[in-house]
């Protein structure tokens, strides 16, 4: 829902988060409206281009090590990795942290293409280079996404320095060539960042409150360890599951090893030093966050760890060997989608509306729209007879008008969001001396880490609802359990001059 809200001009960066993943979904509203499928395709693109790229890496990684059939471990990994919550039950979440998977899965690719000349795997010097510059750009791009992208190259820096690396001469100017091209991708963006943060405010000015934290010592270790890595355990669990049906596929069985498939697992047929690069990609960016939450005092919340498990998927190597049926599991794999799939979509919605659980995925988003555009064609008045084009308010309550606007899909409609100027960099003068649509959540209580339903309004967005002579409060059932607490928004329209 963010996206789809902030999605209504290109700038150089945003008060929340840098600019990539909403220069990319923006223009696609223009063509298709700010429909919810549009953030739920770029989300699963997103994963689905991660997957390709690490695929072709695990190739690189099985070829080198002179296996026979490469695409096999490369499957493998892929489809090990495919149950991640992450990928599946959370994959059409076209957030920022989803919008890095592919570029931060290209710098790991790109970093061992530049390993594999220094080791003389392969000898061709422009590929050398252009490999290098490759991950600069990648590396870029991923930095345009999220800042979080620094614990993946912090990884990649830590594999530079424990593999040796660093003794290869050539390698440091392939660090520079990198340098350049990743400052080739951020440098506007870094200009805007030094205006924004001189001043108070900006990315890294929310991004230091949002991870600030009161805890004691004891207190920071008790939620990285319970809230964070438990969290993350959880989230990989279903990985396991395809770990444990290539476990009883490869089962050692009395077979003559000359004529028949060979058991030798295929985690021993990996290079060593592969092995190492593998295993420190897939548990370093959680060491890593974990550490800084504890010794820096800092909040690490578990949906930051989207892009910390792309290479997992290998560990499933450990217990494959030549006895494996790929399509058997690839079947095996897909009845696992499908029925994760149909269980997560009963539990949150019909099970969820029948026992009064009130959350993201059933809220009564189209019936919501449909009395506040009721109300609004009720005061021809204050509108003049024309469609909403200024909607204020909590991001999240004013997106579910956005997304159901039955005029333009919403690309005629300007978020103020929470009634700042700063948050909404697409608004222009004229924009603001149109008739607004004012919501706020009637009855704002916190749930966990969000609101149940929009957070309170921001003073800005009180005062303008305090002005309005025309407004009212809706009552919207949000399940069928009898007695359940409904929806209340209170909603007012308020004509030019605003306050």
């Amino acid at each position: 829902m963010e996206e789809l809200v902030w999605a209504n001009s290109f700038e150089w960066g945003y008060q929340k988060h840098p600019p990539l993943p909403s220069w990319i979904i923006y223009p696609l509203t223009l063509l298709f409206g700010k429909a919810m499928w549009l953030p739920i395709a770029l989300g699963l693109t997103c994963v689905g281009l991660a997957q390709v790229i690490s695929y072709y890496l695990y190739c690189r990684i099985a070829k080198n090590a002179g296996h026979s059939n490469p695409s096999s471990l490369g499957m493998l990994a892929v489809l090990t990795t495919s149950p991640l919550i992450y990928y599946s039950i959370r994959g059409g979440d076209f957030n920022h942290n989803a919008a890095q998977l592919w570029s931060i899965a290209a710098m790991f690719y790109f970093y061992y293409r530049t390993w594999e000349f220094e080791r003389e795997i392969d000898k061709k010097i422009l590929n050398y280079w252009l490999s290098w510059l490759s991950l600069g750009v990648f590396t870029g791009l991923a930095f345009i996404s999220k800042y979080s992208v620094v614990i993946q190259a912090a990884v990649l820096i830590i594999h530079f320095l424990i593999s040796g690396r660093w003794r290869f001469h050539k390698a440091w100017t392939g660090i520079l060539l990198a340098g350049c091209a990743f400052l080739f991708i951020t440098t506007p963006h870094l200009y805007w960042l030094y205006g924004q943060t001189i001043i108070g405010q900006g990315p890294i000015y929310y991004v230091s409150h949002a991870m600030s934290t009161s805890a004691s010592f004891f207190q920071r270790v008790w939620q990285v360890g319970y809230e964070f890595l438990f969290t993350q355990m959880i989230r990989v669990l279903p990985c396991l599951l395809i770990i444990g049906l290539t476990y009883q596929l490869c089962k050692t069985r009395s077979i003559d090893r000359k004529s028949g498939p060979s058991t030798r697992s295929w985690w021993l047929t990996i290079l060593n030093a592969d092995q190492v690069f593998l295993w420190v990609l897939a548990i370093g960016p959680t060491v890593l966050a974990m550490l800084i939450g504890i010794l820096f005092d800092q909040k690490i919340e578990a949906k930051w760890a989207v892009t910390f498990f792309i290479m997992v998927g290998f560990i499933s190597w450990i217990f494959a060997n030549d006895q494996l049926s790929l399509p058997a599991l690839t079947q095996q794999t897909i009845t696992l989608h499908v029925v994760i799939g149909l269980g997560f979509g009963l539990v949150t919605g019909p099970l969820a509306n029948y026992f009064g659980y009130q959350g993201r995925a059933n809220f009564p988003s189209k019936a919501l729209a449909s009395v506040i555009q009721q109300r609004w064609q009720e005061h021809p008045e204050l509108t003049n007879g024309e469609p909403i084009q200024l909607i204020v308010g909590d991001t999240w309550i004013i997106g579910n008008i956005i997304i159901h606007d039955p005029i333009t899909r919403g690309r005629n409609i300007k978020p103020w969001i929470d009634g700042e100027d700063l948050s909404s960099p697409w608004l222009k003068t004229e924009d603001q001396q149109k008739t607004a649509l004012i919501l706020i959540d009637g009855e704002p209580q916190p749930k966990g880490v969000w609101w149940r339903a929009g957070h309170p309004p921001t003073s800005r967005v009180q005062a303008m609802f305090d002005q309005a002579n025309v407004k009212g409060v809706e009552s919207i059932p949000w399940t069928s359990k009898e007695g359940a607490p409904p929806l209340k928004i209170q909603w007012a329209i308020l004509p030019y001059p605003l306050p």
